[in-house]
């Protein structure tokens, strides 16, 4: 890491009202991240609002990431950002680091890349790598939404997902606590196969969420979708929301597995099914929780003449989803 450059980007940084106190930029075992100068004093990092940039706003030109003219943001602010994003963010590893992920898909058989993104519904990492494919992956790996907008958070972004509080939302966006050595941030609730979704990467996690269903319950056609975003960490977070769309009932998730409260998916989905009127909730969520766990096992088998990388990546992520799923018995009403 270029020391200078970091000294260079801080100071303007803190001169625009950021915070970055007892940080550092550094490589780990996640690569790129953000770790602690003295693991005794604890550790903050603060993007004030004047910073946010909203996704709408940002475009491309020859390659670089740029904020439109029509974008309600101070010059000294735009330069800034674009500063950063240009020497700092996606012009000096963060494009790259979305790249290797798509490298490491197209080394994969053509008939492979195409049942993972279909049958196995691995996202869109098998694609054809485009331009406008890459920045707009970029772009989905490093937002958030705040106050009902969907924007950028310079400097935030550095810190990798891990064990940890989520981000601080409130008069910008903040990470604060004590570490060890890396920071950490709780980029979200998620699941192992969510990760991999969104970000190209897998890791451990204490939930496991369906995977997109569509079956009934008694004569009642059932839709279950991966409306993620849509949960926040806490049991009552966790209840999904029942709707009707001709005709057919609708949960925009379902948790299927948790760690910390394995009675409570049971639990969840029965009263979530009694509150609408429905019956037959027992057979069909051990249905549901069946069909999620032989999508997995199917793309292991997919997998096992393999190798590679991204192989590897997919086998983990396939036994760390079907482990979250595991922490699910008995029940626990609400």
């Amino acid at each position: 890491m270029d020391t200078q450059l970091w000294n260079e980007i801080l100071d303007e940084f803190r001169a625009l009202g950021g915070v970055a106190d007892n940080v550092r930029l550094d490589d780990g075992p996640l690569g790129r991240g953000v770790f602690v100068i003295d693991p005794a004093l604890p550790a903050r990092l603060h993007v004030s609002e004047n910073m946010l940039v909203s996704v709408s706003d940002i475009v491309f030109e020859n390659g670089a990431l740029r904020i439109s003219p029509k974008a309600g943001i101070g010059e000294r602010e735009r330069r800034f950002v674009e500063d950063y994003y240009g020497r700092l963010s996606w012009g000096a590893g963060g494009r790259g680091e979305i790249e290797r992920v798509f490298e490491h898909a197209q080394k994969l058989p053509e008939n492979l890349r195409y049942r993972l993104s279909t049958e196995h519904r691995c996202s869109n990492w098998f694609v054809k790598p485009t331009e406008e494919v890459i920045q707009q992956r970029f772009l989905q790996s490093r937002h958030i939404d705040y106050e009902g907008r969907t924007v950028l958070m310079p400097m935030t972004d550095l810190v990798n997902h891990g064990a940890a509080p989520p981000f601080l939302c409130k008069n910008g966006i903040t990470i604060a606590g004590k570490w060890e050595s890396e920071v950490f941030v709780h980029y979200g609730d998620t699941d192992p196969y969510g990760a991999f979704e969104s970000w190209g990467f897998t890791c451990e996690e204490p939930t496991a969420f369906s995977i997109e269903v569509l079956g009934n319950i008694g004569p009642t056609r059932l839709h279950i979708e991966r409306a993620l975003g849509e949960t926040k960490s806490g049991p009552r977070q966790w209840v999904p929301r029942f709707s009707n769309r001709d005709g057919d009932g609708v949960l925009n998730f379902l948790m299927l597995g948790n760690r910390q409260y394995p009675r409570l998916c049971k639990g969840i989905f029965y009263k979530t099914m009694q509150s609408a009127g429905l019956a037959g909730y027992e057979e069909a969520f051990d249905t549901i929780q069946h069909v999620n766990r032989m999508h997995f096992l199917a793309l292991l088998e997919t997998l096992e003449k393999f190798d590679g990388p991204m192989v590897q990546t997919l086998r983990r992520m396939a036994r760390y989803q079907l482990q979250a799923l595991s922490y699910c018995f008995g029940v626990r009403m609400i």
